[in-house]
């Protein structure tokens, strides 16, 4: 009896490897699934964490097809698209305070929406380096390059430009909240040691001896 009952076990068992094994082979109407993703693929991932970037990049969207011959109307998206990618990025770092790297590094720098890289910037904010005006020029010139951007594109395209202004406002408000609450500080801490054992407070002995210039 218990030897038919280990064989039992046994059949059980290697029954259930076998189905386990076989499950992505079955039709799909057989097994349960999600009709799409929680979050479109079709956005970059800073971007996913923003809705009303998600709704501007959809009203605007850039040219995906890389055989079409370059147009104003086409870098002017690629632009725009650009600008949401570095304030949600921008977000993103901050907001995770850097742990899981600076995605904003990646980003191109571009004259006419950047007054400095971004990722030094992001560095500056995370060890609260930044003051309110360096924030308010940041952001001051992502909105006008953006909203200018919007209204050329939706003037070639015969759009309304109310909704998508709307909708950058909206990014543009959400990055400048975060920003003034995880940058700004009573005292900056940039260069600044942690605490007495922090090696910052030490200064060895050859460069202490070091001759003035």
């Amino acid at each position: 009896m218990e030897s038919l009952f280990l064989i039992l076990l046994l059949i059980l068992i290697v029954g259930t490897g076998v189905l386990f094994r076989l499950y992505p082979y079955f039709p799909k109407g057989s097994r349960e699934g999600f009709a799409n993703p929680a979050t479109s693929p079709n956005f970059p991932k800073c971007i996913q964490r923003n809705v009303d970037a998600q709704v501007l990049l959809s009203i605007f969207p850039t040219c995906g097809d890389p055989s079409n011959a370059p147009s104003e109307d086409a870098t002017d998206r690629e632009e725009l698209k650009l600008i949401l990618m570095k304030l949600t990025c921008l977000d993103s770092d901050v907001t995770n305070n850097g742990v899981s790297g600076y995605r904003s590094m990646s980003l191109q720098f571009n004259t006419n929406h950047d007054i400095e890289p971004l990722g030094n910037f992001v560095g500056r904010c995370l060890n609260n380096g930044t003051k309110e005006d360096d924030i308010t020029l940041l952001i001051d010139k992502y909105e006008t390059r953006g909203k200018t951007l919007i209204q050329q594109i939706a003037k070639r395209n015969g759009l309304d430009t109310k909704i998508p202004q709307e909708h950058f406002t909206a990014v543009i408000r959400t990055v400048g909240a975060v920003l003034r609450t995880g940058c700004l500080a009573k005292r900056s801490s940039l260069d600044i040691p942690y605490g007495p054992r922090d090696p910052g407070y030490t200064i060895p002995f050859s460069v202490e001896k070091l001759a003035k210039y």
